[in-house]
C-alpha cells in the first residue's frame, strides 16, 4: 500500500500538467444529428481475431483396364522394383493391373485458418480417411461373423485387416508472421510450391495425390515489384531420442552430423497480400498484360547418413533393414557425401485485350546437378558414387475465345540409357542404401555411374495413363498435348462444358525406353464438366492409350492399349 501511495503522488502531479482536452461544442437539444467528424457508424468493426474454413470433400471413381499393356510379368520376384512403385508393381510389365481395376476412394480436407489482426495466421492442412478406397475395412470384429461377406458395417482404419492408412492424416502445420507490410516469415510444416509445380507442388488441387509440405523456416520480403525469398528447410535429422526414456521428456536430435538440410532462395513476383491481388486484378481488367515470374534455387547437403543399423541388430543380414522398430542407440553413421543444386525459372504472361478474348502462356525450366559421394552405407564394397545432370522443362498456352478455349502443352524430361528402365514404376535405376539390388545381376543400376534422369513432380499431370499410372511420371520423354474445350451452358451459376484433347509421347533417349524406340504412344482423351458457382464441381473423363514400339519390351508380346475412365466428384467450402 505504501508503494502505490508513492507511486501515485507524481501520477497525480503529471495529471495536473497536462492541459485540459478541448471539449467539443454541445448541439441543440432538438438536434438528433452528430458531425461528421465524429460519425463512425458506418465504419466497420473487424473482430481482432477470427477463424475461417476452408477445404473440400472429393469422391473419386476409376476404372483402368490393361496397364500391364497386356504384356504381363518379366519376372515376379525381381528384387529392383522401387519402393515408389504402386501396389504389387512386379506382377506388371509397367502397370500394375492386368485385366480392369474398378475403385473408389475419398477425402475429406480441412484448412482452418486463425488470424490475429492483421500480421499474424496459423493454419493447417488435415485429411480425413486421404484416398481411403470405399469397401476397406470390413468389419470382422464379431467371432459370429469373421467372414467379409458378413460384414454389416465398416471398421476404423489403421487396424491391419485390410488396410493401412490412418483415419487423419495432419499434411502441414505453420504460422505466418506479417510485419511492417513488407516481410513475412513462415515457419512450421508448410506446403511449398513454385511455377507450375514441376520441382516443388503444394497438392493444392483435388485430384492431386501427393503435395510437397517441407518442415523449415521462410523469409520472404518485397523489394521493389517483386518478392525475395530464401528458406532453411530440415529434410532428415536422422537418429533422434523420440523420447526413449518416458512421454514427459520430449524428443531430441542427437547430432547435427547426419542432417539433410536444403538452403532455398530466389525471387517471385507473384501476389501474396489482398493488395496485390487488387492491383493484378485492376491491370487485367484494365486490358493490360500481367507478368509473374520467378526464380527457385536449392542446395540439399548431407554428409553423413544414420539410416544403417548395426549389424547386430539386423533381423535380416543381406536384405533391407527397416530403420523403424528399431531402439535408438542402435544405428551408427555412415558417408553420405550428397550435394545437389536444384535451380528453376518461371514466367507467366496474362492478357485480356478485349472482352471475351483471353490468353495465358506459362513456362518453367529446371535442372538438378550434384553427387553422391556414397550410394551404398556399405562403404567397404566398391565404388558407389554416382554423378547427377538432368533438365526438365514445359509450357502451357492457352487462349479463351468467347465460350471456347484452345490449349497446347508439351515438355520434355531429360533420360539417359538405363537398359529400358524409366526407374519409378518398373525398376530401379539408383537402389536405395542397402539394397540388394546393388549387383552386378543389375547392370542399369550397377555400371550407371552418371544419372541424366529428369522427374517431374508426380503431381504436375498431363494424361491420364502413361504418365501418370504406368510410368509414374514424366522423365525420359517429350510430349505435346493439343485440346479443345467448349462451354455448352452458362447460366444461374450453372456450367456444363466438354472437351477433348491427345497427347503424344516420345523418348528423349531411346536405349532407356523398354523397346529401344522413341515413340511411346499416342492417349486421346474426352472429358465433361459441371460446376454450380465455385461450390460443385463434377466431371468424367476417358481416355484410351495406344502404346507404340518404345513400349514393348525385346520378346515380349506387341503391347495392347489400355485405358481409363475418372469421375470426380468435389465440393467446396
Amino acid at each position: 500500500m505504501l508503494a502505490v501511495m508513492i507511486l501515485t503522488v507524481p501520477a497525480a502531479v503529471a495529471f495536473a500538467q497536462v492541459e485540459p482536452i478541448e471539449q467539443p461544442e454541445s448541439l441543440p437539444p432538438d438536434s438528433m444529428s452528430i458531425p461528421a467528424a465524429f460519425d463512425d457508424f458506418g465504419v466497420a468493426s473487424t473482430p481482432f481475431v477470427t477463424f475461417e474454413n476452408h477445404g473440400y470433400f472429393r469422391f473419386r471413381f476409376n476404372t483402368l483396364h490393361n496397364l500391364d499393356l497386356g504384356m504381363g510379368s518379366r519376372d515376379v520376384d525381381d528384387p529392383c522394383t522401387p519402393p515408389t512403385a504402386q501396389a504389387s508393381g512386379a506382377t506388371g510389365a509397367l502397370g500394375n493391373v492386368s485385366g480392369t481395376a474398378t475403385s473408389a476412394n475419398i477425402r475429406f480436407r480441412w484448412e482452418p485458418e486463425l488470424r490475429i489482426g492483421e500480421f499474424l495466421t496459423v493454419g493447417t492442412t488435415v485429411d480425413f480417411l486421404d484416398n481411403l478406397v470405399l469397401g476397406q475395412n470390413p468389419w470382422l470384429g464379431d467371432a459370429g461373423f469373421p467372414m467379409a461377406w458378413q460384414a454389416r458395417s465398416q471398421s476404423w482404419t489403421s487396424d491391419g485387416i485390410s488396410g493401412f492408412n490412418d483415419a487423419l492424416r495432419i499434411k502441414s502445420a505453420w504460422a505466418h508472421l506479417y510485419l511492417f507490410g513488407i516481410l513475412h516469415f513462415t515457419a512450421g510444416r508448410v506446403p511449398e510450391h513454385f511455377g507450375l509445380g514441376l520441382v516443388r507442388s503444394g497438392g493444392m488441387d483435388p485430384d492431386s495425390d501427393y503435395g510437397d509440405y517441407v518442415d523449415g523456416l521462410f523469409l520472404k520480403a518485397k523489394i521493389g515489384i517483386t518478392y525475395i525469398k530464401a528458406g532453411l528447410e530440415i529434410v532428415g535429422q536422422g537418429v533422434s531420442s523420440d523420447s526413449p526414456f518416458g512421454y514427459f521428456v520430449y524428443p531430441t536430435d542427437y547430432s547435427t552430423m547426419d542432417d539433410t538440410l536444403r538452403y532455398t532462395f530466389g525471387v517471385d513476383s507473384t501476389p501474396v497480400t489482398p493488395e496485390d491481388f487488387r492491383a493484378r486484378q485492376d491491370r487485367l481488367e484494365a486490358n493490360k498484360p500481367v507478368v509473374d515470374w520467378g526464380m527457385y534455387n536449392a542446395i540439399t547437403v548431407q554428409d553423413l547418413s544414420s539410416d544403417r543399423i548395426l549389424t547386430s541388430n539386423m533381423a535380416l543380414v543381406g536384405g533391407d533393414p527397416e530403420a523403424k522398430g528399431y531402439d535408438w542407440d542402435k544405428y551408427t553413421t555412415v558417408p553420405r557425401g550428397a550435394l545437389f543444386w536444384t535451380p528453376s525459372l518461371w514466367a507467366k504472361l496474362e492478357f485480356r485485350p478485349r472482352p471475351g478474348l483471353q490468353f495465358r502462356l506459362e513456362a518453367e525450366l529446371s535442372m538438378v546437378y550434384g553427387e553422391v559421394d556414397h550410394l551404398q552405407s556399405s562403404v567397404e564394397k566398391v565404388d558407389t558414387s554416382k554423378d547427377f545432370l538432368s533438365f526438365g522443362g514445359a509450357l502451357e498456352f492457352e487462349i479463351d475465345i468467347g465460350r471456347n478455349r484452345v490449349e497446347f502443352l508439351t515438355g520434355a524430361a531429360s533420360g539417359g540409357n538405363t537398359l529400358g528402365y524409366f526407374g519409378i514404376n518398373d525398376r530401379h535405376t539408383l537402389a536405395c542404401p542397402n539394397n540388394n539390388c546393388y549387383t552386378n545381376a543389375n547392370p542399369e543400376v550397377y555400371l550407371t555411374r552418371d544419372i541424366h534422369h529428369f522427374v517431374f513432380n508426380r503431381d504436375y499431370r498431363i494424361d491420364s495413363i502413361l504418365f501418370r499410372e504406368i510410368i509414374g511420371s514424366v522423365t525420359n520423354a517429350f510430349y505435346f498435348k493439343p485440346g479443345y474445350y467448349r462451354t455448352l451452358m452458362d447460366r444461374d451459376g450453372w456450367k456444363l462444358g466438354a472437351g477433348a484433347s491427345v497427347v503424344a509421347s516420345f523418348a528423349c533417349i531411346k536405349e532407356g525406353a523398354p523397346g529401344g524406340k522413341m515413340p511411346l504412344g499416342v492417349e486421346p482423351g474426352l472429358k465433361l464438366d459441371v460446376a454450380w458457382r465455385d461450390v460443385l464441381f463434377l466431371s468424367a473423363d476417358a481416355a484410351v492409350l495406344f502404346p507404340l514400339d518404345g513400349m514393348r519390351y525385346p520378346g515380349a508380346a506387341e503391347p495392347e492399349p489400355a485405358a481409363s475412365f475418372r469421375v470426380n466428384a468435389v465440393v467446396k467450402f
